[in-house]
């Protein structure tokens, strides 16, 4: 399983439009003859299917006479409820008793509500969509449980900042907005674990307004290399050399 972790430096910076943008073009993603050669193609992959009280599996074997073989994307989004079990911590005794520290969340009645962010990935080309909501003080635990719901070989991306404090990722993306000037103490600490900064812009965002952001972003201590995309638009943005990247990086694992 190959991860690339889609993190950010606030809300509404557009991580799930980010992971979105990287789903759609990483899952249609097709192998060269050497990699045939090497038995990626012809190999037999098992894909969970969960439902509201049940878990069923069904195997995928693609056929030794394709040249090109589609590699599975999943995609995990992490939510961090941060106020814990009790909101308004007091002893009211109106907290549910069934309350659960984390829920990994996989029915389709929820994963595609239309509007959600996990929609939006599975729409984008997840093979599978899971949704993670957890305490903060049992990220790592949530977080473990949540990826035993993929198979082995499919690829991840996961979006939230938290996953990168427990594990280690293949690729690690920090998207930053011109428009959001804030930054959370969740992005500051994951210094050390970004490979690159994603600017993600819209046309009415202005070379001075992108300028000021990648300077904000290079006095925090962020010295990587700096994409300017645009998801909605191929024209005049490095969107196509930073999906190259990520497949450059990918291919040599």
């Amino acid at each position: 399983m190959k991860t690339i972790v889609v993190a950010g430096t606030a809300s509404r910076v557009g991580k799930t439009t980010v992971a979105s943008y990287i789903l759609s073009s990483l899952s249609n993603r097709t192998f060269s003859l050497k990699e045939k050669t090497e038995g990626i193609v012809g190999a037999k992959y098992g894909r969970v299917l969960q439902h509201a009280g049940s878990t069923s599996c069904e195997t995928i074997e693609s056929s030794p006479e394709l040249f090109h073989y589609k590699r599975l994307w999943s995609a995990l989004k992490i939510t961090i409820r941060h106020e814990g079990s009790c909101p308004r911590h007091t002893e009211c005794d109106t907290c549910d008793d069934g309350y659960e520290p984390f829920k990994i969340l996989t029915s389709d009645d929820i994963i595609r509500e239309k509007g959600k962010d996990t929609d939006r990935l599975s729409t984008a080309g997840a093979s599978k969509v899971v949704w993670l909501q957890s305490d903060s003080d049992v990220e790592k635990v949530g977080i473990e449980a949540a990826l035993a719901c993929f198979d082995k070989e499919h690829n991840l991306v996961i979006e939230g900042n938290s996953f990168l404090r427990v594990q280690d990722a293949d690729v690690a993306v920090l998207v930053v907005s011109p428009s959001v000037t804030k930054i959370k103490r969740s992005a500051k600490i994951l210094l050390n674990k970004i490979d690159f900064v994603v600017i993600n812009v819209h046309k009415r965002h202005t070379i001075k307004e992108i300028g000021k952001c990648k300077e904000r972003m290079l006095a925090l201590g962020y010295d990587v290399p700096f994409y300017v995309i645009n998801p909605f638009s191929e024209e005049d943005y490095s969107n196509q050399a930073f999906i190259d990247r990520i497949q450059d990086i990918l291919f040599k694992l």
